[in-house]
């Protein structure tokens, strides 16, 4: 805390926003004057503060406390505002400048005419004022000018009581959300700082800091409580719903510094977690896998079968689309639309190639020949497209229909009240949404369709619920994994050989290998992979859009990470060419017109260009179409500025064309090239992966699967060949500390 700066100052222009209507999370920027010499000023000879702030009155002077972000070589230095509040003089003399700046100047003289001899600002303060015996003066002035000396009495008494703590006035107004006031917030965090991990950025071990600096034991029991929630939420972070006690005392130990007979003592005390037997979840993990059982054993017991003949649809899709299945329904297929006839609840498991996705298809004819109303719905929105080529029905990501994440009222409004419910790629969802999903459906005739492959990765959140059901046995699946044109030796061939586990080159192989006629391996030494992948991209570019071609590796960092590689193809197939507007932002980060983004923000209801509402969500690719650094009609105040006269970030995604504020860039983020775990569930007509030795440890056989399935027509992998002989002996464990697989087990 020795780099923060306690001052007076006195903002003299708002920078930012332009237009207080505009801005939507209290972000400002200020060009101030002071009298404190140890700062340094930007290049116009002024102090340049930013930050989460209340409003700012320009010309009244303000204490602060501030800390150096940056000094940039163009626009100087500028600070981040830490806490600032407008002090409250004692004075006769010095109280009439400050309401001066909170009301007109015959509204102050009417205040003194009828308290001339009192201390106006206890008055107010105390709520003693009587404004109707004033001129001139009425509720509303009176609340907007209470509400300003109460803000500026809390404002100080953060700085006084939680500055020196580095709680700042973003992290009140959050608590003040969750708590009711400031002052109840004040008293929260100071009986108990771990309160902090109730909101977003503050997890345990930032807490714990301001804890110990205020003095709060090591041995603290409210310290080792909120510590046993944080190591199994830690847990939670690797896909586990649950840990074995045992487990959680040594973790907890660990990571508290404690002795486990004391973790052990406080564990049965700790509020908001589950005890079976010696597993122990979060209250509200548990509930959300119990939530999920019961609601399939529901679905399960109604036992109403579907009004169709499936032989005689199966009769007929056999001679409908004959040039389609040559060879007709394999018995793994025709049993599908027997389990679907049977079966309100149903799995469809299939490994690549063994048309799963064509048995969406037919259900979308079925259910059209049978006038039933359907919904098909993704994790992601990428996800979601490739759903909609192959069945050619609209299918939504379960956020947006379910208006996951929105707030709670509205939230509420969402509901699903169609037929039969398909869920794409249900091995990427999470126990918590998919109990929302759950309870979202409303319909009680509804059927359920679940389809994945067991063999991609797990989903990155919290459960496993595609293993769970598999292994559970509770719910009715077909599986498929007769692998069509797997004989033409190309990406099918490969990818069915790496499931299996089948090597298909020596460890010392180098050079390239043709499989088929769209797989091609090249081998290389680790010092030529950036140069190779460089090489392909470039070769890719001479039949594919760069849209269509998807850059696939392990990791961000690096050279041979999405960051970087992002970086790369920007300068090959959006270099500045002297005419290009484009966005500096962050560190090196380089916003371009022309740029293909991805959005990584749920942004739910928000305005496009023509002021229509809309979603736009995390996934939604599309791209930069303009950079707007001046709004339209500024000048002419009495035009009402709409989306398209105000400066932002102009972005296509699909049909929509939406403006984004700048300071949205950074939930931007180029999306040529993309990890492999982010690409789960979409697809690309080229696909370069690239997996070098030193990603040793993160890759495994259903890494290497899942980036070799994106392609629809060629794929280029780039590796060493001991690289991926050890891919392919390492198989994920599927098996992860879950209730769900039991739940389901004792729900039947």
């Amino acid at each position: 805390m020795s780099n923060i700066i306690e001052l007076k100052l006195t903002p003299e222009k708002m920078m930012f926003p332009k237009r207080e209507a505009d801005n939507k999370n209290d972000f400002r920027i200020y060009s101030c004057n002071t009298k404190n010499d140890e700062i340094m000023l930007n290049t116009f000879d002024r102090l340049s503060i930013k930050g989460i702030m209340q409003r700012l009155e320009l010309g009244v002077e303000y204490e602060a406390q501030i800390e150096l972000d940056k000094v940039d070589p163009r626009f100087g230095a500028s600070y981040n505002v830490l806490s600032i509040y407008q002090d409250v003089p004692q004075t006769m003399e010095g109280q009439q400048a400050f309401l001066s700046t909170l009301m007109t100047e015959l509204q102050l003289k009417e205040v003194y005419k009828t308290y001339p001899d009192e201390d106006i600002v206890q008055l107010i303060i105390d709520d003693k004022f009587d404004y109707d015996k004033v001129r001139n003066f009425g509720p509303v002035v009176y609340k907007r000018i209470r509400n300003r000396i109460m803000d500026n009495l809390a404002y100080k008494e953060i700085l006084g009581r939680l500055g020196k703590y580095g709680i700042t006035y973003d992290v009140i107004l959050k608590l003040e959300e969750k708590f009711g006031s400031k002052q109840l917030a004040i008293q929260k965090i100071e009986d108990c700082p771990y309160e902090l991990v109730a909101i977003s950025g503050w997890g345990f071990k930032r807490a714990d800091k301001v804890a110990k600096q205020m003095g709060i034991a090591h041995d603290n029991p409210q310290r080792i409580m909120y510590g046993i929630r944080y190591t199994i939420d830690e847990n939670q972070q690797h896909g586990h719903t649950f840990m074995y006690r045992e487990d959680l005392l040594r973790s907890a130990s660990e990571k508290l510094e404690l002795e486990i007979e004391l973790i052990d003592k406080m564990l049965d005390e700790t509020d908001e977690l589950k005890f079976i037997d010696n597993k122990i979840s979060l209250i509200r993990t548990y509930n959300a896998e119990y939530y999920i059982s019961k609601k399939l054993k529901e679905k399960l017991d109604d036992g109403t079968e579907l009004n169709f003949d499936s032989e005689e649809f199966i009769k007929y899709i056999e001679e409908e689309y004959k040039e389609d299945i040559p060879n007709g329904l394999t018995h793994q297929q025709k049993d599908f639309f027997r389990n679907i006839q049977k079966h309100p609840v149903n799995l469809l498991v299939g490994f690549a190639g063994t048309g799963k996705s064509a048995m969406q298809k037919f259900l979308v004819i079925l259910l059209d020949k049978l006038g039933l109303t359907y919904t098909f719905m993704s994790p992601s929105a990428k996800a979601a497209k490739v759903t909609k080529k192959y069945t050619g029905v609209d299918a939504q990501t379960i956020h947006r229909k379910i208006g996951y994440g929105m707030d709670k009222d509205e939230e509420n409004m969402y509901e699903i009240a169609e037929d039969f419910v398909i869920i794409d790629e249900a091995g990427m969802t999470d126990v918590f949404i998919l109990a929302s999903l759950l309870a979202k459906i409303k319909n009680p005739k509804t059927r359920l369709l679940f389809c994945g492959d067991s063999f991609q990765l797990l989903s990155i959140q919290a459960g496993n619920f595609l293993h769970d059901v598999i292994e559970s046995g509770t719910i009715p699946m077909t599986k498929l994994d007769i692998v069509f044109r797997q004989s033409d030796g190309g990406i099918l061939d490969i990818a069915t050989k790496i499931r299996k586990g089948q090597q298909f080159v020596k460890n010392d192989f180098e050079g390239k290998k043709l499989f088929g006629d769209n797989f091609l391996l090249h081998c290389v030494d680790q010092i030529h992979m950036e140069k190779g992948y460089k090489t392909y991209y470039k070769t890719f570019l001479e039949t594919f859009t760069p849209e269509d071609i998807m850059v696939l590796t392990p990791t961000k960092k690096g050279k041979l990470g999405t960051i970087e590689i992002n970086k790369y193809i920007q300068e090959v197939v959006n270099p500045q060419d002297g005419n290009k507007k484009e966005h500096k932002y962050g560190f090196d980060n380089i916003l371009r017109v022309g740029d293909y983004v991805l959005n990584t923000v749920n942004m739910y209801r928000i305005a496009d260009m023509d002021e229509q509402g809309i979603d736009v969500v995390n996934g939604d690719s599309g791209n930069v179409i303009d950079l707007k650094f001046e709004d339209d009609k500024k000048g002419n105040k009495d035009e009402e500025m709409t989306e398209r006269d105000k400066k932002g970030i102009i972005v296509q995604f699909d049909d929509n064309l939406v403006r984004l504020d700048f300071g949205l860039a950074t939930q931007l983020l180029h999306s040529w090239s993309y990890t492999i775990h982010k690409s789960q569930g979409s697809s690309s007509e080229a696909a370069l992966c690239i997996v070098d030795k030193s990603n040793k440890f993160q890759i495994s056989a259903n890494l290497i699967y899942t980036a070799i399935t994106r392609s629809k027509q060629k794929c280029i992998f780039l590796t060493q060949a001991e690289t991926l002989n050890y891919a392919i002996r390492k198989v994920d464990n599927m098996r992860r500390n879950t209730h769900l697989c039991d739940l389901l087990k004792k729900a039947r």
